[in-house]
């Protein structure tokens, strides 16, 4: 009888374990597959360095700031994460993307150089955001022979829905508006 009771004890314990919430799954997202790139002109005219990030954009969390409530403040989504810090996403997101140009084409590689400022969503209400990419491009000559360019981007993008997975999407879209207008500042500052 006492075996019966210990055996029926832990049957039922077993089974309460069961019924416990789970914890909500981690979702993992990148930008996504890449726009299909254009006919390159042979070997690039340029080197893509890392992309370089302040420390708040070094990990993998998915930051969201509520600029209705509290502007100076950053947060991160709980449950959802970028696959690599944003930084590592947007370097591959380069060297998959940029192609030289044939009149770059045989033109010693000059260094391009990323710094990344903003990558986040930004509420002005808890039904409205959008996402902000910011940041700074400098291009080194080859040989030094001149001084380095540099521009800035701002992109922002409205976000179909104020979550994470609508914060990726409009993040991707950004990310891929920059690429072009990059290329041909690109073209225009290493080709000339």
């Amino acid at each position: 009888m006492k075996t019966a009771s210990i055996l029926l004890a832990v049957a039922l314990a077993l089974s309460a374990c069961s019924l416990a919430p789970t914890a909500a799954p981690r979702a993992v997202y990148d930008l996504g597959p890449a726009p299909a790139a254009a006919a390159s002109g042979g070997a690039l005219a340029w080197r893509v360095a890392d992309v370089t990030a302040p420390p708040w954009l070094s990990g993998d969390g998915i930051a969201y700031r509520l600029s209705f409530q509290q502007a100076q403040r950053l947060e991160h989504y709980r449950d959802s994460f970028w696959a690599a810090p944003p930084a590592a996403l947007l370097t591959q997101r380069l060297r998959e993307q940029l192609v030289t140009p044939p009149a770059c084409a045989g033109r010693p590689a000059a260094l391009l150089a990323i710094n990344l400022d903003e990558f986040e969503q930004v509420f002005a209400s808890p039904a409205s955001s959008q996402v902000v990419l910011r940041l700074h491009a400098t291009l080194w000559p080859a040989g030094a022979t001149s001084p380095p360019v540099q521009r800035h981007w701002r992109i922002e993008r409205a976000a179909a829905t104020p979550d994470a997975p609508g914060a990726v999407r409009a993040m991707a879209q950004a990310v891929d508006e920059m690429l072009p207008q990059l290329a041909d500042w690109l073209a225009a500052s290493a080709c000339r």
